[in-house]
């Protein structure tokens, strides 16, 4: 665990980045509503103002193959609750996209929220230690979405696409076995393939996911929280800088990958879209070293 210092130095060497390649904090602007220090950073934004927004949540999950916590993880997760309930009271956010979220069983049989439930008139008032401590139980599955989910009245619809979430499941556990017949260098090059695939899906449906659930009467605003893996942070930023997505298929490969080129939905939906690193996540020097400072920081232009 880094000390105060460091990590308050540290996170800022990252907005100052920002800043120099075009980036910009949230907290920049002085009209600009800043989370409470104790739950996270706004680290990002691009195409602000605009009255369709998308907040974006980095978070930690729990082992992919064994389904426990990390040495953190709990914590993080409790503050990404923190963050939307903040995010929900402060915009009025009504809807909710959360990676590995299905509406039935998903492929890999892994049991997930499987339905929105109905919320209570009123949320219980959880500080964090409490939710660390629900969210550190292992006995059964809990995560900062469901426990969102069952508070307030929110809505979920599932971003993700099946086949590209099976796909990455099964290279994962390929690799984790390290099965004789498989190359391993072949199999990380289609698994990264495959995981910035998943990613572009996702991106891609949320404006349309968002539109029906507004069309349909079902909220209010064209506005939305989308919580996902810190690992997922640089490749939504790069795609957000271009405007365009462009995916190589792995060399090598014999399997019937594709290359894959589109622009960006959010922009031709003309979306503002924010992202949030909760307060362990963006004092954490490794977790900061994944997503920058690097080129794929560098914030989209605001249109004009």
């Amino acid at each position: 665990m880094p000390t105060p210092s460091f990590a308050k130095k540290y996170s800022c060497m990252i907005l100052v980045a920002l800043a120099f390649l075009g980036g910009t904090a949230y907290g920049a602007d002085k009209d600009a509503p800043t989370l409470p220090p104790e739950y996270g950073q706004m680290i990002y934004r691009c195409n602000d103002p605009r009255p369709d927004q998308l907040f974006i949540i980095g978070m930690s999950h729990r082992d992919t193959l064994t389904r426990l916590n990390g040495l953190k993880t709990a914590r993080v997760q409790a503050e990404v609750y923190k963050v939307a309930e903040w995010l929900i009271q402060q915009r009025d956010l009504e809807l909710m996209l959360p990676e590995g979220y299905f509406r039935s069983r998903p492929p890999s049989g892994k049991t997930r929220p499987a339905e929105v439930q109905k919320s209570p008139e009123c949320s219980p008032s959880l500080d964090l230690d409490a939710l660390e401590k629900k969210l550190s139980d292992e006995t059964s599955f809990v995560s900062a979405e469901m426990l969102l989910l069952k508070h307030y009245r929110l809505r979920a619809e599932q971003v993700e696409d099946p086949f590209y979430y099976q796909e990455v499941g099964a290279h994962l556990r390929q690799l984790a076995l390290g099965a004789d017949f498989c190359d391993p260098i072949l199999l990380r090059s289609e698994l990264d393939y495959l995981q910035a695939r998943r990613t572009a899906s996702m991106i891609q449906r949320i404006p349309g996911l968002i539109a029906d659930d507004f069309q349909a009467g079902k909220i209010r605003a064209k506005r939305a929280i989308f919580t996902i893996g810190l690992s997922h942070l640089p490749q939504i930023m790069k795609y957000l800088q271009e405007k365009k997505i462009t995916i190589s298929c792995p060399l090598g490969s014999s399997k019937a990958f594709e290359d894959y080129t589109a622009e960006v939905n959010l922009w031709k939906e003309n979306y503002a879209v924010f992202i949030v690193l909760p307060k362990t996540l963006a004092e954490d020097p490794k977790s900061l070293k994944i997503i920058g400072p690097a080129a794929v920081l560098k914030k989209s232009p605001n249109r004009s």
